[in-house]
Order: structure tokens, then C-alpha cells, then sequence
């Protein structure tokens, strides 16, 4: 039995426009400002709204593009859009930090805000500036290492190198030129040079394969060469991992994508399970849970990662009680920071 209320309806955007004005602010949308608001015809258009709502009450200029759900984006019509606007915020099915309007805009200085996550998950996992912190110390840190070792208890041993790839620190707010992040998240991320992963990860009981909504209820040993899956053994999660893996019919949804670790307190390791009043899963709690280790599968090729790997698949698999080594110094311990810089 649902315990709230429910917002559906393009009618609440008044409810949720202090939320947006709340991230915003903390993105530091300025005065004379051009935010540019972009939706589609499938998405729930009290996001877009409230945005609108929010941007204007900070005394920005604002106006708002509604895409349609099928097809490509308007190139030239959307391009032009975007060179022209100091902060885009998008509530929409498509994936726009996949664009190349997108990719150009950022190199320009615009300032990027992805609102896609169910209203209580935004609500709990607004812009906070402990997570700013962590998040922004974690990928300093990150980007000083050159090798990466995950292993945990249940028999993960995964070892990769960075490369010269860029490190990104995710905490909800689109707060300098060239930065895109994701409204609710809280993480540090890097997508690996893609053939050096080598070894064995282990998702164990309460491991969670969000893709799939779906907790781990007994392990999964999955072990990787030279970036690619080689074997997946294990019971029925095992077996959904595998045919899902095979439905995208793609070599590339085979290969590890990037790794992350979350950086948010608040985050709730079992809002997938939660019955909100709110319609939708949560996969910002469960990339966001403060310790918890990601390792990803499919495509890289986003304007964050700028990998290699071009793909429709995008699987996460987030992993507790890890331990994160950075150049052989334990970064993570069992889950919990040892870096008190890191806390």
C-alpha cells in the first residue's frame, strides 16, 4: 500500500519546483542567464516545468524544447539550441549526453544537468555540499593512479589501468563550465583502458544488477580477459545476466565499460525493493551508496568516459563490502573509506 501521495500528474510541478530551484542554485545558474529546458512527449512533463518554474524564479531567461520520443534528435534546430544556452537541463527518455550537440556544447563551457530519477529518490539525494566534497577529493585521488585493483570476500580480483582517461566526479550539480552530472547522484567514476581488465568479479548475495532491478540471490563468478567477459557461472542470476548479455546481440555489451564508487550517506541500498508512492526504481541510491563498488558492462562512449566501446548496452552491478586499491594503497576497505579525506 502506497504511504504518499502520488505526482504524476503535469499538474504537480508546483510541488516540485523548490526542489528544482534548490539544484539549480547550487549549479549556480546566474541572473541574465540562458537555461535551456529540454523534454519529449513520453516523459512526465512536471519535470520539465518545474525546472522552468525553478530557473525563472532565479531570474534566468529560460525556455523549454519538448523532442519527440521516436526517431533522431533535430540536428540543426537542437545544435543551435545548445550553443547558445549557459546551462541545458533534460528530463527525457533520450540520451543526451551521448549527443555530439551535447560533447560540443560542454568543450564550450556549457553546463549540464540530466533530471531523470523518481521524485523521492531527488528528493532525498539533493545537491549537498558533503557529497560535492567527497566526490570532487575521490576523483583528485583517482586521477593521481595509474592502476585499479577491486577484490572482495566473495572472490573478486579484478585489476585494470587507467590510462589517460578522464576521472569524473558526480554529485547532482551542474557547477562548472564543461560539467555534466546527473541529479541525485554521488559517485567517482573512470571508464578503464578497455583491454587491460583482467580477472575474476564475483557478485554476491545482496549485490544488486540494477539494470535489471534485481538483487543478487546467489553468486554470480564472472570472469573477464583482456576486457571481456569470458564465463558467467552461477544459478538464475547467472542465467539472467547471460541472456540479457545475448539479447543486446553485440560483441561489445560483453566488455567492461567503467568502474565507480559512491560517495552519498543518504543513499539507500534497498530503495529498489521499496514500494514508493512515487512510480519508478531508484538507480541513483544504488550507484550512489556511500562505499559501494560499480563495475559496468557495455558502452563507454559517453561524453564523460570518452572510451571506446559503442554499444546499446549499459549494465551496472554495484557491489558491497569491496575493498579499492589505487597503485597498491587501499582506498576502500570492506565498504568504508580509509582515507579520511575520502569519509
Amino acid at each position: 500500500m502506497s504511504h504518499e501521495r502520488i505526482l504524476t500528474s503535469a499538474s504537480a510541478h508546483g510541488e516540485w519546483t523548490d526542489l528544482f530551484r534548490h539544484q539549480l542554485s547550487l549549479s549556480r545558474l546566474q541572473p541574465g542567464e540562458l537555461c535551456l529546458v529540454v523534454t519529449d512527449t513520453a516523459f512526465n512533463p512536471a519535470y520539465a516545468r518545474a525546472a522552468m518554474d525553478a530557473a525563472r524564479s532565479l531570474g534566468a531567461q529560460v525556455y523549454q524544447i519538448c523532442l519527440p520520443a521516436e526517431g533522431p534528435l533535430p540536428e540543426k534546430s537542437f545544435g543551435a539550441a545548445v550553443r547558445e544556452a549557459d546551462l541545458l537541463v533534460y528530463s527525457s527518455t533520450h540520451k543526451l549526453h551521448y549527443s555530439e550537440q551535447v560533447r560540443e556544447g560542454l568543450a564550450a563551457g556549457l553546463r549540464v544537468l540530466m533530471a531523470v530519477q523518481p521524485l523521492h529518490a531527488m528528493r532525498r539525494l539533493k545537491g549537498d555540499p558533503e557529497v560535492v566534497r567527497r566526490s570532487k577529493q575521490g576523483a583528485a585521488r583517482l586521477a593521481r593512479a595509474s592502476h585499479i585493483r577491486i577484490t572482495s570476500p566473495a572472490g573478486t580480483d579484478l585489476s585494470m589501468e587507467r590510462g589517460d582517461r578522464p576521472v569524473g566526479a558526480l554529485y547532482g550539480l551542474a557547477d562548472e563550465p564543461g560539467h555534466l552530472d546527473f541529479f541525485g547522484c554521488g559517485m567517482v567514476q573512470v571508464a578503464p583502458l578497455e583491454e587491460s581488465v583482467q580477472g575474476t568479479l564475483v557478485l554476491n548475495t545482496g549485490d544488486q544488477m540494477f539494470y535489471l532491478g534485481r538483487y543478487v540471490h546467489e553468486p554470480v563468478e564472472i570472469t573477464i580477459r583482456d576486457g571481456r567477459i569470458t564465463a558467467i557461472k552461477g544459478g538464475l542470476d547467472a542465467l539472467l545476466l547471460r541472456k540479457t548479455l545475448e539479447s543486446f546481440q553485440d560483441e561489445n555489451a560483453w566488455r567492461v565499460g567503467h568502474i565507480a564508487w559512491g560517495t552519498d550517506r543518504r543513499a539507500n541500498w534497498a530503495a529498489q525493493a521499496l514500494q514508493y508512492a512515487d512510480p519508478g526504481a531508484s538507480g541513483a541510491d544504488i550507484e550512489s551508496y556511500y562505499g559501494n563498488v560499480q563495475v559496468e558492462f557495455g558502452s563507454n562512449n559517453d561524453v564523460c568516459f570518452q572510451g571506446r566501446i559503442d554499444s546499446r548496452a549499459h549494465l551496472g552491478n554495484c557491489l558491497l563490502d569491496c575493498s579499492l586499491y589505487l597503485d597498491g594503497e587501499v582506498v576502500i576497505q570492506g565498504g568504508e573509506f580509509v582515507d579520511e579525506a575520502l569519509r
